[in-house]
């Protein structure tokens, strides 16, 4: 395997391990399972602002 596939297939790995790392971290899995239900299974997630 020459230099250049070398460097090529590390990019890659890379991209692939913070691609993965970031769905794992930061990616609400919840809200998107969510939004895939039919409407009469879906949860309502209300947010809201304590004011103290």
């Amino acid at each position: 395997m020459n230099d250049s596939r070398k460097v090529i297939l590390g990019v890659a790995l890379w991209v692939g391990a913070v691609s993965a790392l970031h769905l794992r971290l930061n990616f609400d899995w919840s809200v998107y399972l969510n939004d895939r239900l039919p409407e009469s299974q879906r949860k309502l997630n209300v947010a809201y602002i304590p004011v103290t």
